[in-house]
């Protein structure tokens, strides 16, 4: 069964876009207990769901998702 749960873990995702009016906005997230694919997709639902009515559709939404470190 470690097929299936091997990548599994703990990941600080960012994302970039711009607004309607131009400015770049950075989130960042943890996501934990999940994979790597997992994260960039419920970071992309999130920012899609929240700032549905500012995002300016005309640029890319930059998403990175990299293993959490812990402090």
């Amino acid at each position: 069964m470690m097929l299936f749960f091997g990548n599994h873990g703990d990941y600080e995702v960012t994302c970039k876009f711009l607004d309607k009016k131009g400015q770049r906005i950075a989130k960042k997230r943890i996501c934990h207990n999940v994979s790597k694919k997992e994260a960039r997709d419920g970071m992309m639902n999130y920012i899609t769901n929240q700032f549905s009515e500012s995002i300016d559709i005309a640029h890319p939404i930059k998403v990175v998702a990299k293993p959490a470190t812990s402090k």
